[in-house]
């Protein structure tokens, strides 16, 4: 017998549009935190970026990552998991220019976070200080974008995000590299057929970015295995 670790915990998730899936297709919050009885609370935003003062072109502020983990300290003292995910939005809106510098000796707590790796870095020194005893954990989002171009910029921003995780000592799952999904193999997504097509057919994405449930109950069942690890 080998008891479960997440049942009936608490646990609270922030991201971008990937976290926050949507009514149709749900998200891994939605599918882990019922399985496994718990308290959860996802808290991802649709065009949420981890980098601060990044805005809508209407001038909206978006969903600030770096900067909401002092909303979810008020709303949650006390909790027992706390994941994070994003950078897919900051790639795309920054480029290279707004990836920042990592320097490994400063854990000062003084960062930028109007830059890629400012952001990632003030939200660990936060999200530690927050919750000394809790587990946090980041999930860089499955392969995302047909482009080649595309994905390498994405791809660069979720390495960067892994080294800002090792020097935090911030557990990581990596479903880039580790699940199997890619929206340029046409068993995950079909190009030819609109969002409900690629549900109707079992594919994993609805668009070559988003995930479908089928999409999400592949991701979900590696993100709730790495939890238990945590």
């Amino acid at each position: 017998f080998q008891p479960n670790l997440l049942y009936g915990k608490t646990a609270v998730f922030d991201g971008d549009s990937i976290g926050q899936g949507s009514s149709a297709d749900g998200n891994w919050a939605k599918v882990i935190g019922p399985m496994n009885h718990m308290d959860w609370h996802n808290h991802s935003i649709g065009g949420g970026t981890i980098t601060a003062e990044l805005y809508y072109s209407s001038g909206s502020p978006r969903h600030w990552v770096s900067r909401y983990i002092d909303t979810i300290h008020n709303n949650y003292p006390t909790i027992d998991y706390l994941i994070f995910e994003g950078g897919t939005n900051d790639a795309d809106l920054l480029g290279s220019a707004g990836l920042g510098e990592l320097d490994l000796t400063d854990f000062s707590g003084n960062y930028d976070d109007t830059n890629f790796t400012g952001a990632m870095e003030s939200l660990f020194f936060k999200a530690t200080s927050y919750y000394p005893t809790a587990k946090i954990g980041y999930i860089v989002a499955q392969k995302m974008g047909a482009g080649t171009a595309t994905q390498i910029n994405r791809r660069s921003f979720f390495l960067r995000a892994i080294e800002v995780c090792k020097k935090w000592g911030i557990p990581f799952i990596d479903l880039w590299d580790g699940s199997p999904l890619n929206p340029k193999l046409k068993c995950f997504y079909d190009s030819s057929l609109d969002a409900q097509g690629n549900r109707d057919t079992g594919k994993a994405y609805i668009d070559g970015q988003h995930l479908t449930a089928t999409g999400y109950a592949i991701v979900s069942s590696k993100i709730e295995a790495w939890m238990r690890t945590l």
